[in-house]
């Protein structure tokens, strides 16, 4: 019984997003705009964790968080969680975005317990 709980305590210390981090991609939801600027190589990169002193004076302040960082751009393990996102917050005319990035080195949860990138990264393609 011992091993069973100390099994299931590892995998859980191992997983980010309910899944082996090794098994997460990373995505993000965003305008369909997002992929004629693809096709045009003019797409800006996906916005990581930015200090507020480099934003602009109009930045929604729930954006913020308490350490005064925006927290970076929302993003998803699996390609099902970003569409279910994209359900949920009602959004139209948007899609799915690959990024250039790994889930263990470009991904850290924050203080909203959602996760978000730490870094700019570039978006690597349009999910259809």
């Amino acid at each position: 019984m011992k091993t069973i709980i100390l099994a299931a305590s590892l995998a859980a210390l191992l997983s980010a997003c309910g899944e082996p981090k090794a098994q997460c991609g990373v995505y993000a939801i965003g305008p369909n705009q997002i992929k004629e600027f693809l096709k045009e190589n003019k797409a800006e990169p996906a916005p990581g964790r930015t200090e507020k002193a480099k934003l602009p004076a109009d930045f929604p302040a729930q954006l913020i968080d308490k350490e005064g960082y925006y927290r970076g751009m929302q993003v998803f393990c699996k390609i099902d969680e970003a569409k279910a996102a994209l359900s949920s917050q009602g959004h139209q005319d948007w899609g799915v975005y690959e990024l250039n990035t790994e889930w263990d080195k470009g991904v850290y949860q924050a203080d909203d317990q959602a996760y978000h990138l730490k870094d700019i990264t570039t978006i690597k393609q349009a999910i259809e």
